[in-house]
């Protein structure tokens, strides 16, 4: 059995998400394809516009055998340990043999160099990334350019700066000897990319979203009948609901309290405090933190660690998934069920309730889908506990 795993969000799920299931499962001659795809909460520190479920049908729908749900320990970590994360869950199934991603075109031949010089991290390299930050360049620039300079290429730091690109290495640095990398060239849209096309970015379809313009933003994906029946049931999260809780939470936290959060470094916890006196939004708190240093994507994920209780002690102590979430599978991928149960390290969960509630990674995922729920645009489902009423899609 050949089995290809990918790790996304889908945040929504767009055409050229299905582009690279269909050249995934080609390219790597699979029979199924499992997708890993972030919860409640995504890479860029802020909750996923759509439900983990919505988001989980759309990719079932369109090429995905099985969704497992990355917890959100490693959902909105830096992409080292999401990286790390979402590998270190698929090899723990015991049963996939490749891993799919998608990587600029420019990038591709910058790819083995990066991982090698990152890997080795030799004297040359650890000085350079020193000398970047004693200057006040945020860690990843800083190490960017050092790479440049230990390899000589010109080119690579706005290569591996790419934001394919720098997941790519993230995930060949963790990947295990025993699954293939397939990397996929990214096609339409960039990741940040704000154009409405064929092949729209997902920040071009939740920018669609948020100005109103609903119709090109359903005409942007493979499945508009799922997106429009989420929008009509209010089964979304609205991105600056929560504002006024991550206010109150720094502005009722000490500075000894703060300074425990995972990522809060070098004093960043008193240039918070400061900050949550007169901010006004989520945006204008991280605007009125922001510094070369410290990069906007840096202090979003660092709102959410505040927003959810993450500690640097919790970070360090759960460095690997410790189950299986399913969120979605077809009826056809019963073999690939039961190969996994047969195989995995760890548990296959396909009803949460009978999971342990005590288990810290499991606890902040239901913590997190709460709060998600909190922000929901329909009163109606601003309710906790939906992990335990919500059962997996299965098609």
């Amino acid at each position: 059995m050949q089995v290809c795993g990918v790790i996304c969000e889908y945040n929504p799920f767009h055409r050229g998400h299905a582009l690279h299931l269909e050249r995934a499962k080609s390219l790597s001659g699979a029979d199924y394809i499992v997708c890993v795809m972030s919860g409640s909460v995504t890479q860029r520190g802020v909750f996923a516009h759509l439900s983990k479920w919505t988001r989980a049908e759309m990719a079932l729908m369109s090429g995905c055998d099985l969704v497992l749900e990355l917890p959100a320990r490693f959902s909105f970590a830096p992409a080292e340990e999401f990286a790390r994360g979402g590998v270190s869950l698929l090899d723990r199934l015991g049963v996939v043999s490749h891993l799919s991603f998608g990587c600029e075109q420019e990038a591709l031949s910058a790819l083995d160099d990066a991982v090698q010089i990152f890997r080795e991290e030799s004297p040359t390299f650890k000085e350079a990334l020193r000398a970047g930050l004693d200057q006040g360049l945020s860690y990843p620039r800083a190490r960017a350019l050092a790479a440049r300079q230990v390899s000589g290429r010109d080119d690579l730091d706005a290569l591996i700066a790419l934001p394919n690109a720098s997941l790519a290495i993230e995930y060949l640095r963790a990947l295990p000897d025993g699954i293939t990398p397939v990397p996929v060239v990214r096609e339409g849209g960039g990741y940040h990319d704000e154009a409405l096309g064929e092949l729209a970015s997902a920040t071009a379809i939740r920018a669609a979203l948020a100005r109103g313009e609903t119709e090109l933003a359903l005409s942007s994906v493979p499945r508009p009948d799922l997106l429009r029946a989420a929008l009509d049931r209010g089964d979304m999260h609205e991105e600056e609901a929560l504002t006024q809780a991550l206010l109150y939470r720094l502005r009722t936290m000490s500075a000894a309290d703060l300074s425990a959060i995972a990522g809060m470094e070098e004093g960043l916890e008193h240039r918070f405090l400061a900050a949550a006196k007169t901010a006004r939004t989520r945006d204008e708190l991280i605007l009125a933190v922001k510094s070369k240093r410290y990069t906007y994507a840096r202090l979003s994920r660092l709102c959410m660690n505040v927003l959810l209780g993450v500690t640097r002690d919790f970070v360090r102590g759960h460095a690997a998934p410790t189950y299986a979430r399913v969120l979605g599978f077809r009826r056809e991928a019963q073999p690939l069920l039961r190969a996994i149960k047969e195989h995995a390290s760890i548990p296959l969960v396909t009803k949460a309730a009978d999971y342990d509630r005590a288990d810290p990674l499991f606890a902040l995922d239901v913590l997190a889908q709460d709060l998600w729920s909190l922000g929901c645009a329909s009163p109606d489902l601003r309710v906790c506990g939906r992990d335990f009423t919500t059962g997996p899609v299965i098609l």
